[in-house]
């Protein structure tokens, strides 16, 4: 009896310590992914703070459409949007097939082009789509983007009589 008595013992033990390891291997990959969770968020904050400075040899109705502050050139914060919707776009990479799907918003401050934008909504979704399927996946980084909206708005701005778009936001971007 005492033979069983020693062998419970030793497995008792053993139990104890492969629950303390495992106890120990949780609390230490917990660790890790918090630290990572923490700096991924540092970085996310970082990059999104960080706007990109906009080349100053943008056509004039662009750059008119801009503010400087600190030296650097911001875009215009529009007083009204209109919503386009989404966009899911063949994008032009050879011997792969990519695709971009969006939602853009435009940005006016003159109210009475609300009107004219209901009316000519295909004609600016069209316009959009040609911009957007002569791009290729890599023409999307956060310079590439501002370029976009660069080239969308240089697009549309001459289908409008009662004022100009100042703005293009994309609510989201996804490139596959």
């Amino acid at each position: 009896m005492s033979e069983n008595t020693a062998k419970e013992g030793k497995g008792k033990k053993s139990f104890k310590v492969i629950i303390i390891i495992i106890v120990i291997a949780l609390a230490i990959s917990g660790g890790v992914f918090g630290g990572y969770m923490l700096v991924n968020k540092n970085n996310s904050q970082a990059n999104g703070n960080n706007m990109q400075v906009v080349n100053n040899n943008l056509p004039s109705q662009v750059a008119s459409a801009q503010t400087t502050v600190n030296g650097a050139i911001q875009p215009a914060i529009s007083d009204y949007t209109f919503e386009l919707g989404e966009f899911l776009v063949n994008l032009s990479d050879e011997g792969e097939k990519r695709f971009v799907k969006t939602n853009i918003h435009i940005g006016y401050s003159n109210k009475k082009l609300v009107k004219e934008l209901q009316s000519k909504t295909p004609m600016l979704r069209d316009a959009i789509n040609s911009v957007l399927r002569s791009k290729k996946a890599k023409d999307f980084t956060p310079k590439g983007t501002e370029d976009i909206k660069v080239e969308i708005l240089n697009r549309i701005n001459p289908m409008f009589k009662e004022g100009r778009c100042e703005s293009v936001y994309f609510n989201e971007i996804l490139v596959q």
